[in-house]
Formats: C-alpha cells, sequence, structure tokens
C-alpha cells in the first residue's frame, strides 16, 4: 500500500512539473509556440530643400514617420515657395518598404485628406504622386534646422543689426545652416533691399535656441 501512494505521488508531482514546465515554455514563446517578438519602434526623417525657378526662396519638403509593427504615423511637410503650403499628419500601414497612409493636410485653402504611398528605401523616402524623393537625415539634425529657423523666421526684425528701409519689415527668404559649427547664412529682405549675413547660435540642453547673433 505504501508503495501504491508512493508510486502516486511521484505521478502527481511529475504531471505537475510537466504542465508547469510547458505552461512556462508557452509563456516565453509568446504563449502560442512561437518567439515571442516585440516590435522596436523607429523614428525615421526626411529633408528636400530645392531652389525656387521663380524666386530667391526655396522650396522645403520634410517627412517625420514613426513606425511600430505594421503601423505607420507621423507628418508630412510640403512647403513650396510659390504654390500653397500643406502641413498634416498621417496614420495608416505599412508593408515591407512600402507605406499606404491616409494624410490629413491643411492649407491656405482648408483641410482635406488624401491617400499616399510611400517608399522607404536606404537613404530616402520616395512619394510617387508628388515626384519627391526627400534624402534620409538624422532625426536629432531635423531638430535643430527647425528650431533654429524658426527662431530666425519669428525674430528677425529685432535679430537684424540693421533696419529695413522705408519703414519696411524683414522676412526671411533663406537659411543655410551649419549644424556642425553652430553657425549660418541667412538672406532676408524687405521687399526693397536685401541683406545676407552670416550668424551664430548658442542651444540649450533641451535642443531650443538659446541666442542667435547675426552679424
Amino acid at each position: 500500500m505504501k508503495t501504491f501512494t508512493s508510486i502516486l505521488v511521484l505521478v502527481v508531482l511529475g504531471g505537475g512539473l510537466w504542465w508547469w514546465g510547458e505552461n512556462n515554455n508557452n509563456n516565453l514563446l509568446g504563449g502560442s509556440g512561437g518567439p515571442a517578438i516585440e516590435e522596436e519602434a523607429q523614428e525615421l526623417c526626411f529633408l528636400k530643400f530645392e531652389d525656387s525657378l521663380d524666386s530667391d526662396f526655396e522650396d522645403k519638403y520634410t517627412l517625420r514617420m514613426n513606425l511600430e509593427g505594421q503601423k505607420a504615423a507621423g507628418e508630412l511637410r510640403m512647403l513650396p515657395a510659390e504654390k500653397d503650403a500643406l502641413i498634416g499628419k498621417f496614420e495608416g500601414a505599412i508593408t515591407g518598404n512600402t507605406a499606404n497612409i491616409v494624410w490629413s493636410m491643411e492649407g491656405e485653402v482648408g483641410t482635406a485628406q488624401e491617400e499616399l504611398v510611400i517608399t522607404l528605401g536606404e537613404a530616402e523616402a520616395s512619394i510617387p504622386k508628388y515626384s519627391l524623393a526627400l534624402p534620409k537625415i538624422l532625426c536629432a539634425e531635423l531638430n535643430e534646422r527647425e528650431a533654429v529657423e524658426k527662431y530666425l523666421w519669428e525674430k528677425i526684425v529685432t535679430l537684424s543689426p540693421i533696419a529695413p528701409a522705408l519703414g519696411g519689415n524683414w522676412y526671411v527668404v533663406s537659411a543655410e545652416l551649419d549644424l556642425e559649427k553652430n553657425s549660418g547664412t541667412v538672406t532676408y529682405e524687405d521687399g526693397h533691399i536685401q541683406e545676407k549675413r552670416d550668424f551664430t547660435y548658442v542651444l540649450k540642453a533641451d535642443g531650443a535656441v538659446e541666442s542667435l547673433t547675426i552679424e
């Protein structure tokens, strides 16, 4: 009787250990027998400048895309010099290197939604509908560029070391940046005269512009 009881206890213990091991393995493998794969989120940034054919202004296009699994979201900004700007967020899905998204854009004529295909390559992102190919850039570099440009555009009236002619107001035409040297060249005008001057800038720890000096 004792032998039978001992065998029964061993069987029960063995079965329990087997169940625990299988259950634990399933948890480690994602519960379905396959490996647990955690989709790592990615942030990709793209930037393109083009000289306008009709003026001294520049066309500018930026794309920020966040990828997580098969989801794609971000912002597309199309800022042509001589046409209406289009800016907006987008959401969609990505399969392989092709994202099918819905862009909720806003421009001078109002808001609209548009379906777009974005193809991602190793060095650029292509938007066939607009015949655009945007070179890839580090997101930190894009953040710095946009912070400096925003500061220049908003404060050029007070940053300029000289006053505009005939009581006009300065506005920025274009800016070229050297991120390694925290410097650049800005072209601005008031409708009568144009200035092209070098500048330097200092950033805060959070990436915002602390100061900017036009020479």
